[in-house]
């Protein structure tokens, strides 16, 4: 506005007009002694009124003026100056804060016109952009790439979603030049973008980039490397994902499933999966087990406490969470022993993507992947083991092959539906996939025994140098051993080799029985399993 007035452009009522800024903090300094800020404030009135009504008063964030920093005294004067028409002013401020100071004060509030400033649209938002850059360029020493700005807004706009446009865009493009001058390049362009917004929004800059399309085409295929089994249910999840990956973008969440069976088919270990392969990391996994909010007030420890309560300031666990690392994947454990009020708590964010915590702020879900697991439906009969014998003949074989599938197909079908009769239908309607994971077979957990053997091999030879050899006698040594339970899943095989493998070779370890170079064996010998290092010739 300063700017037009001084050239002329399309302000012909304002043509004589002076702005004049005007800084709360430095007025407000140094008046702690009564009297001395309505000193202050008159001698600012009588300049104003000396111009005849050529100067108009700007205040950057003028709720401070009139908030618990500026207190009454001399605050008055400028009320009574605003009311008569002898001072012309421009104020900014917040929404939130504008409500809190001025709007409460109803005499305060008719003294001034709001007027609304929108967010910038796309197009908007890199006119402006276009006009920073110059400045940018001879500051960074850089050149920026056509392709850096348009990177640097859709980026910022799907990734910081807890900034405005087109603050957050033209901080990214200011730190991409920082890093280019540092590096010494000659130019901005999309990757140094993107290791900015990684870095910001926590996303691995492959995603951003797109050079993960490969790998989001396997995703099932590397899902499987980790889960054992489960063949449908991953493929289905995959297919979820990579409609995200490819653009088609929604207000919900990039994903939320719900995974039923019995305990230690891999239903928690999927979601460490997707963390890992998604986002790079396990660590990017937020876990919250429900069997603790089974009370309704244990809401507010999820958003937060409302204002006035005891730990309102320090927000929610959920939603702090997700608001510090908006991509990540969010773990909910055992929901069907949260309160149905925990639940609904829930429905927004499967529906719209977002959350309000405990202090009025939205959080935004639409770059999350939402897991909930459940036992339910864990006492429906299990599908029967197979009972193939040697010498059948190939139409027998595919006959049996055919019914495993059918009674399978039949223990899925029941599982979801005691979840749909046992869950809120409205959040039940919600969720993008719901699928049941069946019971693990004494195949299954044999090459997940082979998956875990060959995980303390890599960290024996990373660590100590030693190498690990597994018989499939071992193997099957290791599952008579109490290692396969059908009502237990995977995790009595941990539990097996903790003890069989594990503490055998921490004892040869501590009696420096084997050492760096040599081969830890893992055998059978007379029905029992032996472990016993090699030295190799």
């Amino acid at each position: 506005m300063a700017r037009r007035i001084a050239a002329g452009e399309h302000v012909t009522s304002l043509d004589d007009r002076i702005l004049v800024a005007i800084d709360p903090p430095v007025l407000l300094a140094g008046t702690g002694m009564r009297g001395q800020l309505a000193e202050r404030m008159q001698q600012l009135l009588a300049e104003v009124k000396k111009s005849e009504g050529r100067i108009v008063l700007v205040f950057e964030e003028i709720h401070a003026l009139f908030g618990a920093d500026g207190g009454d005294e001399g605050i008055s004067e400028l009320k009574a100056a605003l009311a008569s028409g002898q001072v012309r002013c421009i104020g900014t401020s917040s929404p939130k804060e504008y409500r809190r100071v001025i709007e409460s004060d109803g005499a305060l509030a008719r003294r001034f016109s709001v007027v609304e400033v929108e967010e910038p649209g796309d197009d908007e938002a890199l006119a402006i952009m276009e006009n920073v850059i110059p400045l940018f360029e001879g500051h960074h020493h850089a050149r920026y790439a056509k392709e850096a700005l348009a990177a640097s807004l859709r980026w910022s706009v799907r990734y910081l979603p807890g900034r405005a446009l087109p603050d957050k865009s033209i901080s990214v493009l200011d730190l991409a030049g920082a890093r280019s001058r540092r590096r010494k390049l000659a130019e901005v362009g999309p990757e140094q973008v993107a290791e900015v917004v990684a870095e910001l929004a926590g996303v691995p800059v492959e995603r951003l980039l797109e050079t993960d399309s490969e790998r989001m085409l396997r995703f099932e295929a590397l899902l499987a490397q980790r889960i054992v089994g489960h063949t449908d249910a991953l493929a289905r999840i995959a297919a979820v994902l990579r409609r995200n990956a490819s653009g088609f973008r929604t207000r919900r969440p990039i994903g939320s499933f719900l995974l039923l069976g019995p305990t230690g088919v891999g239903k928690t270990e999927t979601a460490k999966a997707i963390a890992e392969l998604l986002f790079h990391s396990e660590n990017a996994m937020t876990r919250l087990d429900l069997s603790e909010y089974a009370e309704p007030h244990a809401v507010s420890r999820l958003v937060g406490a409302p204002p006035g309560y005891v730990g309102h300031e320090a927000g929610g666990f959920l939603t702090e969470a997700v608001r510090r690392r908006p991509y990540q994947v969010v773990l909910l454990d055992e929901i069907e022993k949260a309160h149905r009020d925990v639940l609904e708590a829930f429905l927004q964010v499967f529906d719209d993507g977002r959350l309000t915590d405990g202090r009025g702020r939205t959080v935004d879900f639409t770059n999350t992947v939402i897991l909930l697991t459940s036992n339910i439906g864990a006492d429906v009969a299990r599908p029967r083991p197979s009972t193939r014998r040697i010498g059948f003949s190939p139409a027998d074989a595919a006959a049996r092959d055919d019914a495993d599938r059918r009674e399978a197909t039949a223990y899925s079908d029941a599982i979801v539906a005691a979840a749909r009769s046992a869950l809120p239908p409205e959040l039940y309607n919600r969720l993008d996939e719901v699928m049941a994971f069946a019971p693990l077979t004494r195949t299954d957990v044999a090459e997940v025994a082979r998956r875990m053997l060959a995980a303390l091999g890599a960290e024996l030879e990373r660590t100590r140098g030693i190498r690990l050899d597994a018989s499939e006698d071992a193997i099957a040594a290791l599952l008579d051993a109490g290692g396969f339970d059908p009502e237990m899943g995977a995790r009595p095989m941990r539990r097996t080799i903790a003890r069989l493998v594990e503490a055998p070779i921490a004892e040869m370890l501590l009696r420096q029985e084997v050492r760096r170079g040599d081969i830890a064996t893992v055998d059978v010998e007379d029905g029992a399993i032996i472990v016993d290092a090699v030295t190799p010739s």
